[in-house]
């Protein structure tokens, strides 16, 4: 059910939007506006154009998409933020807008160096957690405090020789004492050094979750090519 989430959001808010469009209009020339929101990653800039990769859910080919556009300021080639744009078209054409950066935790899977036990896991409430290709997104609320935190996941090293590899969401709040209210995060992790792997044939991610606490595991297949 949650795998999902991500693809039916992006349906209801666009069959809103359409509804809004028609309530709205003085007649029939009204255009409805679709726009998508997806993870994708950040490709770099050159001649105007900012190019990005979109990557569909499991296993789908990645797409490169091109938008005329100022350059975007503080994103590094290579990173992960969730971008608002129209449907490509044919020629892989977009145009943006907006993107989200700031609450997204971008990061490569990490290996622990110390027992799995000893990592910090503060629970979040769990929203949606799927897979695009060689990366696990999600989102979630989390608690605010006035500090920095630590949000990654981590392979357990036992089980990298493995037909499922173990992967464990990473929540350290860093020594903050006090909490105030929850909220959204995202996190989009590249995971493609587990699943190049020629033993991995699934991934199964451990959430210490307030939404749903008697879910403690969620697996992801692989298909190989």
């Amino acid at each position: 059910m949650l795998k999902g989430w991500w693809t039916f959001a992006v349906v209801l808010i666009a069959m809103l939007g359409a509804l809004s469009a028609c309530n709205s209009g003085d007649g029939d020339d009204d255009v409805v506006e679709v726009r998508r929101y997806d993870f994708v990653t950040y490709l770099g800039y050159a001649g105007g154009l900012a190019r990005w990769q979109y990557i569909g859910p499991e296993d789908a080919e990645p797409i490169d998409m091109v938008a005329a556009m100022d350059e975007p300021e503080h994103i590094k080639v290579g990173q992960r933020v969730l971008l608002s744009y129209s449907a490509p078209d044919e020629a892989h054409r977009i145009t943006v807008y907006g993107f989200n950066y700031g609450n997204v935790a971008s990061d490569s899977l990490r290996v622990n160096v110390k027992p799995v036990a000893e990592y910090p896991k503060h629970p979040i409430r769990l929203g949606a957690l799927w897979r695009t290709g060689n990366y696990i997104n999600l989102r979630c609320e989390v608690e605010y405090t006035t500090k920095a935190r630590a949000l990654y996941m981590m392979a357990d090293r036992a089980t990298l020789n493995s037909d499922t590899i173990d992967v464990h969401l990473i929540h350290d709040l860093i020594g903050a004492e006090n909490t105030y209210f929850w909220r959204t995060c995202y996190g989009s992790f590249y995971v493609g050094a587990a699943i190049s792997r020629k033993n991995c044939h699934a991934i199964r991610v451990h959430v210490e979750d307030l939404t749903y606490p008697k879910v403690k595991t969620y697996c992801f297949g692989i298909t190989k090519r």
